[in-house]
């Protein structure tokens, strides 16, 4: 089992053309992090540490009033275990950009 920790969410550029981003992290599917309202330039500090076995997807998604928007995801990997702080980077639309800072503990 190992553990990954998220460090921070810094928003790059918003993806509402109109105030800040309502954005969630989800690690497989169940939210592990916010709401947070964030437009550009915001960055919020986290500690989140879910565990996993093998790999896990992280999702950022953007609420929105209708349907939300699917911001990226990536999968993170126990081989990555030991490793200095690494980047994710969120952009899977056009207007949206956002990079997490995470490392990954060995269980």
């Amino acid at each position: 089992m190992a553990e990954l920790h998220i460090k921070s969410l810094k928003c790059v550029k918003k993806d509402d053309v109109i105030g800040k981003d309502e954005v969630r992290l989800r690690a497989n599917g169940v939210t592990i992090s916010g709401p947070h309202k964030l437009g550009k330039g915001d960055t919020v500090a986290l500690n989140a540490r879910p565990p996993f076995d093998g790999s896990i997807k992280v999702t950022l998604v953007d609420e929105d009033g209708g349907k939300d928007d699917v911001l990226g995801s990536v999968t993170v990997t126990e081989t990555q275990a030991g490793l200095d702080t690494l980047t994710a980077f969120f952009n899977a639309l056009p207007g949206a950009d956002y990079h997490m800072t995470y490392d990954v503990h060995a269980g």
